[in-house]
């Protein structure tokens, strides 16, 4: 069966096309950080953990998240390629198809339900000024506007962000300022308040980072248009990637932190997740014009996440199992595909997903980052990415190293549900590590070689 593997918006990130400046990037991480999951997990997490240690765990979830991040957003760097076709490098040309559908599972989910949470503050404003209500109608409209903004691309989502990211500064502020002046209280005792601590700590940790884990599969795929120095070739590691280090720090740790936190205080004091009738509560219904610039705010903060988070990565995976699909046509299906499933029935379990989700995904990160770092050597080559018979057939297009250590470390981690992406992330890597060495590259030629240059 011949395999189309030359998908034009697949091929290699020319460096003409390499247009995201360190401030784009900033940005753009910044609008996907800022969104209403953030803030209703950090409601959720109370009070069955303490405001000290849901704290603790941001920061240690989106730390790891980082550095996740910058191990494969390396390879975007460096060889200008998506991870969907890195994946051929690490599964095989089909078993590329396992760990892109898997991926797809989150981007759908959340994508879905930030179009209902943003649909909601879009029939309170037309409630609000004509009287008409109607949630199914604005679901629909709201989809259409985010898939038409990222058909165009990542240049345009970051150029979004530039008018999304202060007004969403401006209505968090103020949220945290009238949820604490409005309840008498200081962010002293929300510190102090009581709780439950019924969550293990690591739960909380993977229900804050699953859905950035999602990202750090992704993270090639924003790299790779990320502005290159002039003697890149020669830069080292720390110094190639501070771009998107920084950037990170930036718009994901700090940002993500914040917004976190006040949706913890907000679930403190109004116990309450929905940022809506958090708003609601906090300004009253005596303030109309607060209320429509923060529901506007709302809209601009789902929107900024899921064109870049939730269309952009599955758009990409969609191309690479269907070669005759452009990325015009990969978002559209993506974007009905998350609408179609209704996420939105199952908002009450968020932190669940979450954890869910990075059970599935800690062994596709494990195997990826062993086989760039550990059997590759951060060498790849990537002609034969595009080669229907090189060197990453394997046995029938399937790297039975990857496909094996993606069952055994998923099941495994499964003993251990609190801990499933840790278990699968590290079993992962030792398994794909042995069965690489012992097996596969015993069988099946691998040159091991950096070949950078693309061949039509």
């Amino acid at each position: 069966m011949t395999i189309n593997l030359k998908n034009p918006e697949l091929l290699p990130t020319k460096i003409e096309d390499k247009n995201l400046s360190l401030i784009d990037y900033t940005l753009l991480w910044a609008g996907m950080t800022i969104n209403i999951a953030g803030f209703a997990i950090g409601a959720q997490l109370y009070p069955n953990l303490s405001p000290s240690m849901i704290i603790l765990g941001i920061l240690v979830a989106y730390i790891m998240v980082t550095i996740l991040l910058v191990l494969n957003g390396d390879i975007g760097m460096t060889y200008s390629i998506p991870f969907a076709v890195y994946m051929r490098a690490c599964f095989g040309y089909k078993g590329a198809f396992i760990p892109g559908i898997i991926r797809s599972i989150p981007c759908f989910f959340w994508f879905g339900f930030q179009t209902w949470v943003g649909a909601i503050a879009l029939d309170q404003i037309f409630k609000m000024i004509t009287g008409y209500s109607n949630v199914t109608i604005f679901i629909i409209i709201f989809s259409i506007i985010q898939i038409l903004n990222a058909i165009y691309g990542l240049k345009a989502m970051a150029k979004f962000d530039w008018i999304a990211i202060p007004l969403l500064a401006i209505v968090l502020g103020g949220t945290m300022f009238w949820l604490l002046k409005s309840h008498n209280a200081s962010f002293l005792e929300i510190l102090n308040a009581p709780s439950d601590n019924n969550y293990p700590f690591m739960f909380a940790v993977m229900g804050i980072a699953g859905g950035w884990i999602t990202m750090a599969l992704n993270s090639p795929d924003l790299t790779r248009q990320l502005k290159r120095d002039k003697n890149f070739e020669n830069e080292k590691f720390f110094i190639r990637n501070r771009n998107a280090i920084i950037a990170q720090v930036l718009g994901l740790v700090i940002v993500g932190a914040l917004i976190l936190i006040v949706g913890m205080t907000a679930g403190i004091l109004t116990g309450v997740w929905n940022p809506i009738d958090v708003i609601i509560a906090t300004f009253g219904t005596s303030k109309p014009v607060i209320l429509v610039f923060s529901f506007l705010t709302i809209i601009f903060a789902q929107w900024s996440t899921n064109t870049a988070a939730n269309l952009m990565p599955p758009a990409y995976i969609l191309m690479n199992i269907f070669p005759k699909l452009n990325f015009k046509y990969s978002v559209i299906i993506s974007g009905i595909i998350g609408t179609i499933i209704l996420p939105w029935k199952f908002s009450a379990y968020l932190v669940q997903f979450q954890v869910i989700s990075s059970g599935l995904l800690g062994p596709i990160v494990g195997i990826m980052v062993a086989d760039y770092y550990f059997i590759r050597k951060r060498k790849l080559n990537v002609r034969d990415l595009y080669k229907e018979n090189g060197e990453y057939k394997y046995k029938n297009n399937y790297n039975p190293a990857a496909v094996l250590g993606l069952i055994i470390s998923f099941l495994v981690s499964l003993l251990l549900p609190n801990y499933s992406f840790f278990i699968g992330f590290i079993l992962s890597i030792i398994l794909y590590i042995i069965f690489m060495k012992t097996i596969v590259l015993k069988k099946y030629t691998q040159s091991l070689e950096k070949i950078i240059e693309y061949e039509e």
